[in-house]
């Protein structure tokens, strides 16, 4: 009798040790699941931004950003760049390198520095109409297709069809210009 109770108890003691041992295996599986999750997940999240004078939202991850966010940003520095006047260029052109890539910045900023020279010292005043944006959202790539009109003094030229196109790099959450060029029409 003893030896059949003691069966019976060692029974259910296995019984129970495989039904725990059954849900720390469920346990451990699950959390191997959510390792596996977090580390294919990690840097997919994306932060959603309506700015206030911006048409349409756009998205920004951590290793890419949405072709909305690189046509309004296009848009954003072809503005400082090419809506000048003497008095303005400068100032317009020092916030546009606040957003220029550390290996690109000595060049643009002297090539800047000599455009506003120019601009104060022959009186030009230029306003651009964007009338295209084409974007590469896999290369960074951005071309603005736009009239540029210029005053120089009191004669106004005629307007002039231009493309430019701005070159980035995103970096740390960050999306830097690293070529702002004119582009021929077939380019």
């Amino acid at each position: 009798m003893r030896y059949l109770l003691r069966n019976s108890r060692i029974q259910h003691l296995i019984k129970y040790r495989n039904g725990y041992l059954s849900l720390a295996m469920l346990s451990l599986l699950i959390n191997i699941m959510l390792v596996i999750h977090l580390f294919y997940a990690k840097g997919y999240e994306r932060t959603v931004i309506v700015p206030a004078q911006i048409a349409q939202s756009f998205w920004v991850s951590a290793n890419q950003v949405s072709p909305e966010y690189l046509s309004e940003m296009g848009l954003f520095f072809a503005n400082l760049r090419l809506n000048t006047t003497p008095s303005s260029a400068a100032m317009q052109h020092d916030v546009l390198l606040r957003y220029v890539s550390s290996n690109e910045y000595e060049t643009l900023k002297t090539e800047l520095v000599y455009e506003a020279e120019h601009i104060k010292k022959e009186h030009i005043t230029t306003a651009f109409y964007p009338t295209d944006v084409k974007v590469d959202a896999k290369k960074l790539i951005v071309k603005v297709i736009g009239d540029l009109q210029s005053t120089v003094g009191d004669s106004q030229l005629s307007p002039k069809r231009v493309i430019y196109q701005l070159e980035f790099t995103y970096h740390a959450s960050r999306l830097l210009v690293n070529s702002f060029e004119e582009v021929k029409e077939h380019a």
